[in-house]
């Protein structure tokens, strides 16, 4: 039964050696270390991606019109799949599962400038106020477009931030007018910074009502949006409604060309399975660098057994039993990896505080998708268990060997 004087015995032993037990537990640290930093490299980076998937509602599909490739009956390949309006709201009448509908309608603009400053780099599209509720920006400053603007035809834009900044500088945009090809707009809202996802801060949104009216433009719709009630699956949704609109618009349901259907859920899930697998090769990356501390561990063990084989064979010499001297060979293991493990557990979060200490200014930016390493606590401090265990486990062999050593061929080795 261990005791107090085995501990103070299993130190001392240690203490002997400084040199050679600081190398080999550097091996276990160091570990244990790597361990850490890529599993919590790669939560992190899991974690910003899956960020980028809060700018839009979990159960909505993008649906955008193509060309068909695949020839039916009667029917020619290489024509355009367009959808209308009164045909969108055919579609939320058809399915109850439809929560919100909205046109995207990519609008070409070429000139938007205010009074006194222009900007090229942008993009226009014609909404409607439900696109906001699947698309989920916020504003930083105003408002977005509501039901109001699309009933009325307003003549009005919510504008990305660096948009405003370059039209308008210091000064508040809300209020203000900037013209797009001609037609001035009253700016009443400034998107709040978003991920890379979305992009937002250049581009602008206008009712889709006014951007019919004003740029004759929008007759076909080639992309509409929709968002689910929570208690239906976006992916059996999709499969039933593309069969639905094969249908209707005369091409084959396995024409990956007609259209196609952006499922925001399939999407996370997909990512979700990639980042499993990513994980999972950081751990095998880290067990692997584990268990080369681990070796070592036990060839250091094998080292101190030869070395005290004359020490051992007078303890059972004198009485000793041999779980006694498998206990002392494994206790120094344990020792070594414990030690080792909690040095390079708590190097490693130093390491991920400082990092994201330093680097907060980066990761706190809403269009990084890295958000700093993310160390779970429970996961390491069971690795550290099973790494106590690996010690146990690599001093078994080397203790096992002294336990079976005959105290009369102990004695007289030469091992000093």
């Amino acid at each position: 039964m261990l005791n107090l004087y085995d501990f103070e015995e299993t130190w001392d032993s240690l203490k002997q050696h400084k040199n050679r037990n600081l190398l080999t537990g550097f091996g276990v640290a160091w570990g244990i270390f790597i361990l850490v930093l890529l599993v919590g490299a790669g939560s992190g980076l899991q974690k910003g991606i899956m960020v980028l998937f809060k700018d839009y509602t979990q159960n909505s599909l993008w649906i955008y019109g193509g060309e068909t490739s695949m020839s039916k009956p009667g029917q020619r390949s290489g024509r355009t799949v367009d959808f209308k309006e009164h045909e969108l709201k055919m579609f939320a009448q058809r399915y109850p599962e439809i929560q919100e509908i909205s046109p995207e309608i990519n609008y070409p603009g070429k000139k938007l400038h205010s009074k006194f400053k222009s900007y090229k780099r942008f993009q226009c599209y014609g909404v409607v106020s439900s696109y906001f509720k699947i698309k989920t920006f916020k504003v930083e400053n105003g408002r977005l477009l509501n039901k109001n603007d699309d009933q009325t035809h307003a003549r009005v834009v919510v504008i990305g931030k660096q948009i405003a900044k370059a039209l308008f500088g210091k000064e508040n945009a809300i209020g203000k007018f900037i013209s797009l090809d001609g037609v001035w707009l009253r700016v009443v809202g400034i998107l709040a910074e978003k991920s890379m996802f979305s992009n937002n801060q250049q581009q602008i949104y206008i009712p889709y009502q006014t951007l019919k009216d004003q740029y004759n433009y929008g007759k076909t719709i080639d992309c509409f949006s929709i968002s689910l009630n929570s208690d239906t699956s976006p992916i059996t949704f999709e499969e039933y409604f593309k069969t639905y609109l094969a249908k209707r618009y005369s091409f084959h349901k396995n024409d990956k060309n007609a259209i196609y259907i952006e499922n925001l859920q399939a999407d996370a899930k997909a990512f979700n399975s990639l980042f499993k697998s990513i994980q999972f090769f950081l751990w095998i990356v880290g067990i692997c660098m584990l268990l080369s501390g681990i070796v070592g561990v036990s060839n250091i063990m094998l080292v101190v057994v030869k070395e005290r084989t004359q020490e051992i064979g007078v303890r059972k010499a004198i009485g000793a039993p041999p779980g006694n001297i498998l206990f002392m060979i494994i206790n120094e293991s344990i020792a070594i990896t414990l030690i080792s493990g909690l040095v390079g557990l708590i190097a490693a979060s130093l390491i991920v505080f400082l990092i994201n200490a330093s680097m907060s200014a980066i990761i706190s930016d809403k269009g990084s998708i890295f958000k700093g390493l993310d160390v779970n606590i429970p996961i390491a401090i069971g690795a550290l268990i099973l790494l106590v265990l690996a010690g146990a486990i690599a001093g078994l062999y080397p203790a096992k060997k002294a336990a079976s050593v005959m105290p009369i061929k102990a004695l007289n080795s030469d091992n000093q």
